[in-house]
């Protein structure tokens, strides 16, 4: 019986090709002695000379001489047995596109059939993660997806083209299927010809059941404030954005907005006006919503206090909206933010106590000329919260004023019943500025009535949160 050579695969062994033994040819599968190990690939060309390409599954090409190659064998039945020729398994030219194709597309080449064969549910979930005008262009792939794309229930329109506006438009009107819901509808443009060229689609996207609808526009012109009404009439919209941009006009919201399935709600640059007594109220009668975010909104006319009145609402974010007093009626609110300047000149007052309350954040501009009593007032009618993160700027403000002035304290620091931990933020710039153990004196002068006193941290991030966007 013959021995079966004693050498693991991998290790540093090379093999010499004698005379009259087999000789790699095109389209064999070799082993390549490279960085002191051999490796499997196919003789891809014969370069002459007794030197070859040798082309690798998981890498680029080599060339190889002759010396460092060995033809691909098996040990059968107590011998080496040298492999069947690969032309007799493949055609040459097939082997050969193989070679040279590269992963992805042999992997695309493959697949294009698989992913064809899916269900139509699969298929127009997966479109719904395209843009409008891909997935009008998947009608020319085959005729089985000719008319897919008439069905898909999501559209996102994310052009600037006035004239594609236009074209998508038509397209909803005259070759969508008008049987299948529009679930989800997203447009974010520029567009030139004015806020009413929308009108058409909401109203489409309202007919059809709309529960998700995005709308970012930045016009050249002072909007009509006519988008807000015409989606109130929506009895199925559960989730609305609406943003404009900062150097137009900006919309005004209804006195009271009416949509009963809405949760979530996301407005940018909306003004408010009165709806009695100086007071905007106008989220009041959504009575399912759940998330609550306004971000560089205003009051306008003779509106001063904004109400935030929602037996519902669970998390409310306000950034740089500008009114004198802000009026919370929440009382099954978990989470609030709020960032801007406003913080040391404006009002907060609730009537409830926000029981439920589990996170506030709060960052504001420093202002040394400004109390920090007014701060402190904002503290007490948060008193329940168990987590409480403020920037670095409302601990140096506080530093200013009560600190350095302490006969002149008007407003005695909260007592907070349920806090568990109190984090203050500063930024990279922010952090050499004050040394760590000032700001920890800081808080235990704002938590002197608070007791136990809770775990307080110091954490330095780029920004205090993340973008509202």
């Amino acid at each position: 019986m013959v021995p079966k050579p004693k050498f693991n695969r991998g290790s540093a062994v090379e093999v010499s090709i004698e005379p009259g033994s087999s000789v790699p040819r095109t389209g064999d599968k070799v082993e390549a002695f490279w960085k002191q190990r051999w490796w499997e690939g196919y003789v891809s060309k014969d370069l002459g000379n007794g030197r070859f390409r040798v082309y690798f599954t998981e890498s680029k090409e080599m060339v190889f001489s002759k010396r460092k190659l060995r033809v691909r064998r098996q040990w059968i039945n107590d011998k080496w047995v040298p492999p069947i020729i690969y032309q007799q398994l493949k055609n040459y030219k097939e082997l050969f596109r193989e070679l040279k194709m590269p992963r992805w597309e042999t992997r695309l080449e493959n697949r294009r059939n698989w992913i064809s064969e899916l269900p139509d549910c699969i298929l127009l979930h997966i479109m719904s993660f395209l843009e409008a005008r891909d997935v009008v262009r998947t009608c020319i792939l085959s005729k089985r997806w000719k008319d897919l794309c008439k069905r898909v229930t999501t559209l996102k329109y994310i052009l600037p083209s006035a004239q594609t506006l236009d074209s998508f438009k038509s397209w909803i009107f005259s070759c969508r299927d008008h049987s299948c819901s529009l679930f989800n509808l997203t447009i974010s443009t520029r567009i030139q010809q004015g806020e009413e060229a929308l009108y058409p689609l909401i109203e489409y996207a309202l007919f059809h059941n709309v529960q998700h609808l995005k709308i970012n526009i930045n016009p050249s012109f002072r909007p009509k404030s006519d988008l807000l009404p015409l989606i109130s009439v929506s009895h199925s919209l559960t989730f609305l954005k609406l943003s404009y941009g900062r150097n137009f006009g900006v919309a005004v919201c209804p006195k009271s907005l009416r949509l009963p399935a809405l949760r979530t709600l996301y407005l940018k640059y909306v003004n408010f006006v009165a709806t009695h007594h100086h007071y905007a109220d106008p989220f009041s009668n959504c009575h399912e919503l759940n998330n609550l975010v306004l971000r560089d909104c205003s009051l306008i006319q003779d509106a001063k206090v904004l109400c935030i009145s929602n037996n519902a609402l669970s998390s409310l974010t306000i950034s740089s909206v500008a009114a004198q007093q802000f009026s919370l009626s929440t009382p099954n609110l978990k989470s609030f933010t709020f960032l801007g300047s406003f913080v040391f000149h404006r009002l907060l007052s609730s009537t409830c106590n926000l029981s439920f309350l589990q996170q506030v954040n709060i960052d504001g501009l420093s202002y040394i000329h400004k109390e920090a009593s007014t701060f402190l007032r904002w503290l007490q009618v948060l008193a329940n919260v168990k987590i409480l993160k403020i920037g670095y700027s409302l601990i140096q403000t506080i530093q200013n004023d009560l600190l350095a002035n302490l006969i002149s304290k008007k407003v005695q620091p909260p007592h907070f019943a349920r806090l568990e931990s109190l984090t203050v933020v500063k930024s990279i710039r922010q952090s050499g500025s004050v040394p760590d153990e000032d700001i920890i004196k800081v808080v235990q002068q704002s938590l002197q009535n608070t007791t136990p006193m809770p775990k307080v941290d110091i954490r330095r991030y780029n920004k205090f949160m993340e973008n509202l966007n």
